[in-house]
């Protein structure tokens, strides 16, 4: 005797719903914090325009895409 028909419905066991991740929970905040209050957080990180924490090389290459994007600039109509 021959097979025929549609495969079956489950091939591999019960189908189990795979868990809905949801995004985190955004909350309004009724007050701006001050950031001279905060105690000076930004000490650590590098002022605007600030290339003194970069290696040589990356100041370098820091340097040659600028100039790129100057000279691109430059030719713009």
């Amino acid at each position: 005797m021959a097979r025929t028909g549609a495969a079956h419905s489950e091939p591999y066991g019960p189908s189990v719903p795979l868990p809905q991740h949801r995004p985190a929970r955004l909350e309004l905040v009724s007050e701006t914090p001050d950031p001279a209050a905060a105690g000076g957080a930004d000490e650590h990180f590098p002022r605007l325009g600030d290339t003194s924490f970069l290696t040589g090389a990356a100041r370098h290459r820091l340097a040659a895409y600028i100039h790129t994007q100057l000279a691109e600039l430059e030719e713009m109509p």
